[in-house]
């Protein structure tokens, strides 16, 4: 696996340490960086220039012991060297932009790219920290036993329920990848309780021992699939294939989770009737969504012949 670093990172990490962000930088070094860096200026062909500026600031990313930080810690997930032809680091372009991701060409080759804010080399704790996590991401994506895949859409949802599911997905990751990271005595971005009160509001919904269990077997390793995580992110409260009339669940009709259901005896004779021809293997314990009963009682209340006064 080689380790690859853009020059838009290097040269912002290096501009960083050379303003004085990054502490234990000794004077003498800083004045030997302005040295070398002015000298550049001097080389007259622009793309020479170019070449040379890269040149110092490389070498200062080597001497000031980034490049050193960021192989040490890639070091600590030995999966990656046999599954990656190329791990690099590029220069994130804001906070949302942050994060491992991991792509792979026409030949099958897979490359991981840690996308990083230059402020993060101010501080080698954090920085780690950060590395330990998205380093993790990275470790599960290519690991067989997760299984995982970047298709979290699931049959049937909506873009909203879409949406909610990425994030619960992503919460659920993130819980596990913390908690595994903790076992192996590895310093991440957060600690237990932080995640457990993540936790605890993403999923309120739960009674509490759900919540609990659920917690526990994701923190401590039991639950680190990407198919399970994304049933549950999906399903958190293992409705689906459901048509009781609890709130929640998905009409038997329409296939939408509804909290307001229609009992059947409420439903005009020749609505049931017409639901039954339309859906064969619906049963009247099934129940169905109020809006599926006010639809079928408006379509069959319009079937009656009217009445003739004569």
């Amino acid at each position: 696996m080689q380790l690859l670093f853009e020059d838009d990172l290097v040269e912002a990490a290096v501009r960083l340490c050379a303003a004085g962000t990054r502490s234990g930088i000794p004077a003498l070094q800083l004045r030997r960086y302005d040295v070398e860096r002015e000298r550049c200026y001097a080389v007259l062909d622009p793309d020479e220039r170019a070449t040379a500026f890269a040149r110092v600031q490389l070498s200062w990313f080597g001497e000031w012991g980034l490049e050193s930080r960021l192989t040490s810690v890639a070091l600590h997930f030995p999966m990656l060297q046999p599954a990656l032809t190329a791990l690099a680091f590029r220069k994130a372009r804001g906070r949302n932009d942050e994060g491992a991701e991991l792509y792979r060409d026409a030949q099958g080759r897979r490359r991981g790219i840690v996308a990083l804010r230059p402020e993060r080399f101010a501080d080698d704790a954090p920085l780690t920290r950060f590395l330990h996590h998205e380093l993790a991401h990275l470790a599960d994506m290519v690991d067989p036993a997760f299984g995982y895949s970047p298709e979290l859409e699931q049959t049937g949802q909506t873009a909203s329920q879409l949406r909610l599911t990425r994030e619960r997905y992503r919460l659920l990751w993130d819980v596990s990848i913390d908690g595994r990271l903790v076992q192996r005595r590895l310093e991440t971005v957060a600690d237990e309780v932080q995640r457990r009160q993540e936790f605890n509001r993403g999923f309120a919904f739960l009674p509490e021992e759900r919540r609990d269990e659920l917690f526990a077997a994701l923190w401590h390793g039991r639950l680190a699939r990407h198919h399970p995580l994304l049933d549950i992110a999906a399903d958190p409260r293992g409705l689906r294939g459901r048509h009781d009339p609890v709130p929640g669940a998905a009409c038997p009709l329409c296939g939408f989770a509804t909290f307001q259901w229609t009992e059947v005896d409420r439903l005009r004779p020749a609505a049931r009737d017409r639901i039954r021809a339309d859906f064969p293997a619906w049963c009247d314990r099934e129940s169905v969504c109020a809006r599926c009963a006010e639809m079928y009682d408006s379509i069959t209340g319009l079937e009656y012949p009217a009445t003739v006064v004569l």
